[in-house]
């Protein structure tokens, strides 16, 4: 049976380095499990890494040297759902499979590498179990970063970024973007636009950033105490372990 790694876990946690170091080891390439870095020109306030190549005939995302798929393949502003990102999760599997490569679902978004692994699809606007079970193994590993930690790497990314996220957005709403629709993509951009329009203060945008995305971060880890069984890692060298040891397991079957 084929085997699939995912790389989850909260907002700077490490995740993508984490998945390139494994890809680098095992074979890999990366499918991006984020519902933000799907979109064109969001590439700041998504914290988007390498630069555009193809990986056969799809676009990807080059990161030190590893592929990384399902990033920029949407318009901003347009309608991208879970059903949209299982269908392009399932055609990248494939090809990665064939080619005797490690598919690494690597990203923040729980909901996507949850429907994925589990086989579940999107109906009447709740979870719904696919009929069909998935046709691979999966082992899900989360990098094991202290909450402290993750709250103070956040804003501070938010306070570097800053400048270059202002032009970003206005780049984007001058591309013909909504305003409402940059406000529900994400905590930075919503902020960055309450500073555009005047409603805060460089310094008030930040600090209410922070808030938020102390809460956000709490709901990232709060899925994953539900959803699946990660497996803690402390270290690059720990998870080699990790996936090393779930390659080399054989599926018994009565």
């Amino acid at each position: 049976m084929s085997k699939v790694l995912a790389i989850v876990g909260p907002t700077g946690s490490g995740k993508t380095a984490l998945a390139v170091a494994l890809a680098k080891k095992f074979n890999g390439v990366i499918i991006s499990a984020d519902s933000r870095q799907v979109y064109r020109g969001l590439d700041v306030g998504t914290n988007k890494e390498g630069v555009v190549g193809k990986w056969h005939t799809q676009p990807v995302r080059i990161v030190d040297g590893i592929s990384q798929l399902l990033v920029d393949i949407v318009n901003p502003g347009d309608r991208f759902t879970l059903h949209d990102w299982l269908q392009q999760a399932h055609y990248g599997l494939e090809p990665i499979m064939q080619a005797g490569q490690l598919p690494i679902i690597a990203g923040g978004t729980g909901l996507y590498v949850t429907a994925l692994l589990d086989g579940y699809q999107p109906g009447g606007g709740r979870f719904a179990k696919n009929n069909q079970p998935v046709n691979f193994q999966s082992l899900i590993l989360m990098p094991n970063v202290d909450r402290e930690i993750l709250y103070r790497r956040s804003p501070s990314r938010f306070e570097r970024i800053f400048d270059a996220l202002v032009t970003e957005t206005e780049g984007l709403l001058n591309f013909g973007v909504s305003a409402d629709w940059l406000d529900k993509i994400g905590l930075d951009y919503r902020y960055i636009l309450k500073y555009i329009k005047k409603q805060l203060s460089r310094s008030e945008a930040i600090e209410q950033y922070q808030a938020a995305s102390h809460a956000y971060i709490r709901r990232q880890l709060t899925w994953w105490r539900h959803h699946g069984q990660p497996v803690l890692v402390e270290s690059v060298e720990e998870a080699k372990k990790a996936v090393g040891k779930f390659l080399l397991q054989e599926v018994w079957s009565a």
